[in-house]
């Protein structure tokens, strides 16, 4: 049988009122899981609503245990931003649903960066912060997501891109990972409450603040004034944060952002990756 007319007919039992054939149809749609976005383009007649609801509720499991068992592969990439990058495309593209391939968000950094450099050339970190989140004739590329704060999207960098919303930490990752293509040195700060990049710039270190249209801050001035000063802060604002700390924050963003909404199973999971990440 034709994968088309195969697949058509799969999808005709997505809800057969036996479960062994509901079982059966899952097992076929986990088999051509990598393929079935393009498969399903091909179809004469495009999913209904619901029947994308049943397509994600059927290979849900498997993405699951999928993720869980590749999840500590990013560890393995050469260097702290390759490792951010692998660990933020595996948990974005599971988040943002099937039909994401996790490779697709490289693909996206770099069509980025390229259009960067087509209207600016080579930036600085000050200038590629302006690029990014200030405004521009009326118009922000990126902004903070103030209004949703705490929704578990704002930590899916494929969401962040479509609508040019996220929290502190998504468009601090966003900045760090662009700014990495024109071969600038951003890092993280783990900063209490609201995380920050953190740039060599003019001979001086300055803490940025994505999520307030990319405001750059003297580090020395955040370390004496800001209300959370303490004697540690001078310390942790001149530490860059790893990888793992920035993941298992965003994993930590996500098991309360579910909470939240009362995701409990969701909440569950975030908490399983970050308990590998914890003790790998």
């Amino acid at each position: 049988m034709p994968a088309t007319a195969h697949l058509s007919h799969l999808i005709k039992l997505l809800d057969d009122d036996s479960e062994v054939v509901r079982q059966a149809v899952r097992q076929e749609l986990n088999g051509m899981r990598r393929e079935l976005p393009q498969h399903i383009e091909t179809l004469e007649t495009p999913l209904s609503a619901d029947e994308e609801k049943l397509v994600a509720q059927m290979l849900e499991p498997a993405r699951r245990t999928e993720l869980e068992e590749t999840w500590m592969r990013w560890r393995w990439m050469d260097g702290p931003d390759a490792q951010l990058e692998e660990g933020l495309s595996q948990l974005s593209g599971f988040l943002n649903g099937w039909k994401t391939q996790s490779a697709d968000l490289a693909k996206r950094l770099d069509a980025m960066a390229e259009e960067a450099f087509a209207e600016k050339g080579r930036m600085d970190a000050h200038e590629l912060a302006q690029w990014l989140f200030a405004s521009h004739n009326g118009v922000t590329r990126f902004r903070g997501n103030s209004k949703d704060y705490y929704s578990p999207a704002n930590s899916n960098l494929f969401w962040v891109l479509d609508t040019g919303l996220g929290n502190p930490i998504s468009l601090c990752c966003l900045f760090r990972l662009l700014g990495h293509r024109f071969g600038l040195e951003i890092e993280g700060c783990n900063f209490p409450g609201h995380f920050l990049s953190r740039v060599k710039y003019r001979d001086k270190t300055w803490l940025v603040d994505c999520f307030n249209r990319g405001r750059f801050m003297l580090a020395a001035d955040v370390a004496k004034h800001h209300p959370a000063a303490n004697p540690g802060m001078e310390d942790l604002i001149h530490e860059p944060a790893t990888a793992e700390a920035t993941l298992l924050r965003i994993l930590r963003n996500l098991d309360e952002a579910y909470e939240r909404i009362g995701m409990l199973q969701e909440r569950q999971f975030m908490r399983r990756l970050a308990v590998k990440l914890m003790e790998d």
